[in-house]
């Protein structure tokens, strides 16, 4: 993928990131800001290191785009993570939500929804493509056996992903998780064409 491809995408994930940071402010009434502060090209075994290991316990949600392009978004954080963005998008304190119980998933599925569709229609607005992503699934595993079951089609291709560092704050604190474009191998070639 080229420096321009590259640039493009990082102005794509900040206007995806204040839309989403937009619409979650307005879901809970308090002020979320979404920063993203690096966007990079790497591959699955960047993914679960970023993460923190093949073997961390990984926790978010996982929406697929149809549409002119098609490909995967996921949502990802450490576990532990994901229950910190729990309690920020509930108003707690870090620390009140201790496990990934139902209610927990069922925030974490709202969040992926909010900010893998914010950052899949900036990707439409700023492309001119029509893109549809679908719901959220709530995915939660070791992180290489989920980063290798979704992305079963393009990693068997070994093709790169846009790992979109994404960090979300309010007056309590922040807390941090990645954002994965996948896109499908014909889909990469047409949103390089369109970044030259």
């Amino acid at each position: 993928m080229s420096v321009p491809m590259t640039q493009r995408l990082t102005e794509i994930a900040n206007d995806g990131a204040f839309r989403a940071g937009r619409g979650l402010s307005g879901l809970i009434g308090e002020e979320i800001l979404i920063r993203i502060p690096e966007v990079r090209l790497g591959t699955r075994l960047d993914v679960c290191a970023a993460v923190g290991g093949d073997d961390a316990l990984v926790l978010g949600a996982y929406l697929g785009v149809s549409g002119d392009v098609s490909g995967h978004v996921m949502l990802l954080f450490p576990e532990a993570r994901a229950l910190e963005c729990v309690d920020l998008m509930c108003g707690q304190p870090p620390g009140t939500t201790t496990e990934a119980d139902d209610f927990a998933q069922s925030a974490i599925a709202e969040l992926g929804n909010i900010v893998g569709s914010a950052f899949v229609n900036a990707l439409a607005d700023a492309t001119n493509l029509s893109l549809h992503p679908s719901p959220p699934v709530v995915v939660r595993d070791l992180a290489m056996a989920l980063v290798e079951s979704v992305y079963a089609e393009v990693m068997a291709q070994d093709g790169p992903v846009v790992i979109i560092d994404t960090v979300f704050e309010d007056t309590r604190g922040e807390t941090a998780g990645l954002l994965i474009l996948a896109p499908d191998p014909p889909a990469l070639a047409r949103l390089e064409e369109l970044a030259a």
